[in-house]
């Protein structure tokens, strides 16, 4: 003979497979967003690692470019009394895409200050490879300087920033 099982007890044990689904879902739930809030920092979060200087100089050199001045040409300072003249063609490497800009509005600035400096030089200077090299010197400093100040509109940076032109070069020079 079987035993009869109240009524109440079988209610009572459905309840309970019910209330098990109940959890089992809300667990789920629970390690579900915890899975989506792992894989949202993991992606979103995280501390990314520094890009190495290789990499970071090829994204640099993705953005070079020059800009090419018109010829310059101005006498020289002489010591045997004749006549020198210079003839110089420059190119300015930059990185900056906005230094383009800057050049082509400051352009009157930027030739003049290239002729006072050309013109200070001595002959005899600039024929060697190190009185041209000074030469690049100078000029680079003095148009990152008048870029810097927007022609003497701003005051001079104090921190050291990357300067807009990051070279001079001379892709022509004739003394005479």
């Amino acid at each position: 003979m079987e035993e009869e099982v109240p009524v109440e007890i079988e209610e009572e044990a459905a309840e309970r497979k019910k209330g098990g689904g109940k959890k089992k879902f809300i667990l789920l739930l629970v390690l579900f967003m915890l899975a989506g809030g792992g894989a949202a920092w993991w992606f979103l979060l995280r501390p990314q690692t520094a890009p190495s200087p290789e990499a970071l100089a090829a994204e640099k050199e993705k953005h070079m470019h020059f800009i090419s001045l018109e010829p310059f040409v101005t006498n020289l300072a002489s010591q045997d009394g004749s006549m020198h003249y210079l003839q110089v063609k420059i190119d300015l490497k930059t990185y900056d895409s906005k230094a383009d800009e800057q050049v082509t509005t400051m352009m009157p600035e930027i030739r003049n200050v290239i002729l006072k400096i050309l013109a200070g030089q001595a002959a005899n200077q600039v024929g060697t490879v190190a009185g041209r090299e000074a030469l690049r010197g100078q000029i680079l400093a003095a148009v990152n300087e008048l870029l810097a100040t927007r022609g003497g509109i701003l005051p001079a940076p104090k921190a050291a920033k990357s300067a807009p032109i990051a070279g001079v070069y001379f892709t022509a020079f004739v003394v005479q």
